[in-house]
């Protein structure tokens, strides 16, 4: 533009973020970020430090560091589950990717995502702090109500989208499919539906009442058929539904920001934890959460209104993207819902785990491959009378379709 001198606000940029940088830290803070119970897999620090600029001006700034769990007793789960590795790969290549698309297309919408500061290989992480930008984590204990449910579908419906692009190009590799946590061969995850399927059943029949006992026992029947029935259900599936899921989107790897003044009203939401991506049909991401983080009867009541908004969001997405491939149906996600039925079962297991009134952790990672399964799961989880009323009508439906 004539007379518009372009170097001086060259010049001014520079001036603007030499300024702003940090240049002598004066104290640090540094406390646990994540409540007990909250986080699993991975230890969760927020780190306050109050700084001077290359200005001389004092500046507060908070990280959120995670490093993985020291235990001996973890070792071999992380052996088999490389979470750390998983979660560098994601923020290192395809996140970049998925920032790439976005300026590509000029899609100025929020990040999904925090931002990555640094990393050590393969132990530590560090993002910005996200409650700085006025984002919060909910009440695990509550479950989360259809307004945020629906923002979180058509957020993991924009991520399967960005990730449908790449996978397109051929920019997701060989190297970033990971596993599907619950179908995978592992003498890991045996231990895990031994866990489940001694303490659920117990439970109903102790705690639940006589009419529960028979339907215990062919729950507790499903261990040496639980893997082989999820692998074939994971694996056998139309491949143009593939795309990259963030694999664990339960409501405590989320963060959100609401409305002003309507403090249950989300407008936004981050994603966080990305330790297990996998490429998969896009149905996992939308069973695991609706069956984990979802009041029980929300999801019953309004799974259609859920499922139409995923796949508008999906659809939507793609062709803000230019996607030219194959865009699925309403009637697709209604197909891969029901087609994965079996692995509905897996899940509902770990909601009352997850939603448990208990103080401390209602599930002890650390103890997983060391313990016996009633020293694993807090004895309150599935026996306080909570669980009964949240999974009960659903494990009589799996009874009713011949899954159990």
């Amino acid at each position: 533009m004539q007379g518009l001198d372009t170097q001086l606000l060259v010049c001014l940029l520079k001036k603007r973020f030499h300024d702003e940088k940090p240049q002598e830290i004066t104290s640090i803070e540094v406390k646990n970020a994540v409540p007990k119970g909250d986080n699993y897999a991975s230890l969760v620090y927020r780190i306050k430090m109050k700084c001077l600029t290359a200005a001389g001006k004092k500046r507060n700034f908070s990280v959120i560091v995670k490093t993985e769990l020291t235990a001996d007793s973890t070792k071999e789960l992380f052996r088999s589950f490389p979470v750390f590795r998983v979660e560098t790969r994601v923020y290192t290549s395809i996140i970049p990717m998925m920032e790439e698309l976005m300026e590509e297309f000029g899609d100025k919408r929020e990040k999904l995502w925090p931002n990555l500061l640094g990393y050590q290989p393969y132990h530590m992480i560090a993002f910005n702090d996200l409650s700085e930008e006025g984002y919060v984590g909910v009440e695990r204990r509550n479950s989360l109500d259809f307004n945020h449910l629906k923002l979180v579908l058509r957020s993991i419906a924009r991520f399967h989208a960005m990730s449908k692009v790449l996978l397109e190009r051929g920019l997701i590799s060989p190297d970033d499919k990971g596993k599907l946590g619950i179908a995978t061969e592992d003498p890991i995850i045996e231990k895990w539906w031994h866990i489940f399927l001694t303490v659920l059943p117990d439970a109903m029949v102790d705690h639940w009442g006589s009419e529960w006992k028979e339907l215990a026992g062919k729950l507790k029947n499903q261990e040496t058929l639980m893997t082989p029935k999820v692998l074939k259900v994971a694996y056998d599936f139309d491949k143009r539904f593939e795309v990259y899921n963030h694999g664990d989107p339960w409501m405590c790897n989320m963060l959100f920001q609401y409305m002003e003044f309507e403090d249950n009203f989300p407008i936004s939401v981050k994603f966080i934890d990305f330790q297990m991506g996998h490429l998969n049909s896009f149905v996992w991401d939308i069973v695991y959460f609706l069956h984990t983080s979802a009041v029980p009867s929300v999801r019953r009541e309004r799974l259609e209104e859920l499922l139409d908004a995923y796949q508008e969001s999906l659809e939507k997405n793609l062709n803000v993207f230019n996607y030219a491939g194959y865009i699925p149906t309403s009637e697709d996600v209604r197909s891969e819902w029901e087609r994965t039925r079996y692995a509905h079962l897996c899940y509902i297991m770990f909601q009352p785990v997850m939603t448990a009134d208990t103080k401390g952790a209602a599930f002890d990672m650390e103890k997983v491959t060391t313990h016996l399964p009633h020293e694993v799961v807090d004895g309150s989880v599935y026996a306080d009378g909570k669980a009964m009323k949240s999974i009960g009508e659903d494990l009589r439906n799996f009874e009713l379709l011949g899954l159990i």
